[in-house]
């Protein structure tokens, strides 16, 4: 990872920028382990103390736990820290719909009880 003219950001920043988004979206999920320092310094071309910075700065944001014998894993916490996603104009119309159906549907259920019980009552 090369850190651009245009972000003013450390590296490890970025680093932990880009696996927030990650954990963010749901590609690394809560309970999952994060890769290894090592692996994450390979990845984004930076030591092992820049990617142990990034980790850091994941476990400051309550989006990760360190075990000391095991590594960094995803914290149940990160799940707060996702976006719930909007749903899209056709579902919520959807949803309408079906909620006016119950709607109609209650509206019938109630007018057959009546029936029902004046037929009951003759």
């Amino acid at each position: 990872m090369t850190q651009t003219a245009d972000d003013a950001r450390r590296v490890n920043e970025q680093i932990a920028e880009t696996l927030r988004e990650e954990i963010k979206t749901g590609k690394v999920r809560a309970g999952d382990k994060l890769p290894s320092v090592r692996a994450i310094a390979e990845r984004f071309g930076v030591a092992a103390g820049t990617a142990t910075k990034a980790l850091q700065l994941l476990t400051k944001w309550g989006l990760v736990t360190p075990d000391s014998t095991r590594g960094y894993f995803v914290s149940a916490q990160a799940l707060d820290a996702r976006e719930k996603p909007t749903p899209s104009p056709e579902f919520t119309a959807i949803m309408r719909e079906i909620e006016s159906v119950r709607e109609h549907l209650e509206r019938l259920d109630e007018r057959l009880r009546r029936v029902e019980g004046a037929e009951g009552k003759s």
